[in-house]
């Protein structure tokens, strides 16, 4: 599924007003040293790759229109890099009984806007995401001779746990560093979408008819023991 470009630009700008969008991997420096006790994930780990640079854009601003948006950047992602962040979608956010996963939702799409626009934020994110795709297929080809998208099941499992250590060697930090970003982003893009808001339960403000209720006998507790919990005092209305 690709969804329209009105729609990611939409998807993207509604997203980055969450708090999560302006989260950051850690620090590589936290990566374990060589010679520590944990020893690399594979016998041979290629090199960090440079990300080609962003294509220049013009005529984009902080205040986009959102009722009638404008494609001011061109995406970046190639056809083989987008299938291969929709098949990690749909490792990372897989399929279950409620929603299909986040790559058939085509939250690749929403990634691929996020990472191609100009801002600060986007353009690091950009680094690690562009960088970690080619890396991760040049490692595929230096263990199996074979691209990600071609490996087996087991052969992706392996990759990706190797990808999901809170403390890498310094060799794998890096791309440690990509897998952070690339989840946070379909967290991000998935749970933005109805589909992910049906799927942690969220249902938002519900309208009550007639005269309003007021606080439930639960809601009311759960406030005087926050506030007890606090050592503060109710004061009433």
């Amino acid at each position: 599924m690709t969804p329209s470009r009105r729609t990611t630009m939409q998807w993207m700008m509604t997203a980055a007003l969450l708090p999560l969008a302006r989260w950051s991997p850690p620090a590589m420096a936290s990566a374990i040293e060589p010679g520590a006790d944990v020893g690399p994930p594979f016998d041979v780990i290629v090199d960090w790759p440079v990300a080609p640079p962003l294509a220049p854009s013009t005529r984009y601003g902080r205040d986009p229109d959102l009722m009638n948006p404008k494609v001011p950047w061109s995406l970046t992602l190639t056809v083989a890099q987008r299938r291969t962040v929709d098949l990690l979608g749909d490792l990372i956010l897989p399929e279950d009984t409620v929603s299909p996963g986040a790559g058939a939702l085509g939250v690749g799409a929403f990634i691929d806007e996020w990472i191609s626009a100009p801002y600060p934020v986007q353009r690091a994110d950009r680094g690690r995401v562009v960088g970690g795709l080619i890396w991760l297929d040049a490692q595929s080809l230096a263990l199996h001779g074979r691209a990600f998208q071609a490996l087996v099941p087991r052969e992706h499992d392996a990759l990706l746990d190797a990808l999901s250590v809170p403390l890498p060697i310094a060799r794998m930090a890096a791309p440690v560093a990509f897998m952070d970003t690339l989840r946070k982003l379909f967290v991000l893009g998935f749970y933005s979408l109805p589909e992910g808001k049906t799927d942690m339960g969220f249902i938002g403000d519900q309208p009550v008819a007639g005269a309003y209720p007021g606080p439930s006998r639960a809601a009311l507790a759960h406030l005087a023991q926050a506030l007890q919990t606090m050592g503060l005092k109710d004061i009433p209305a």
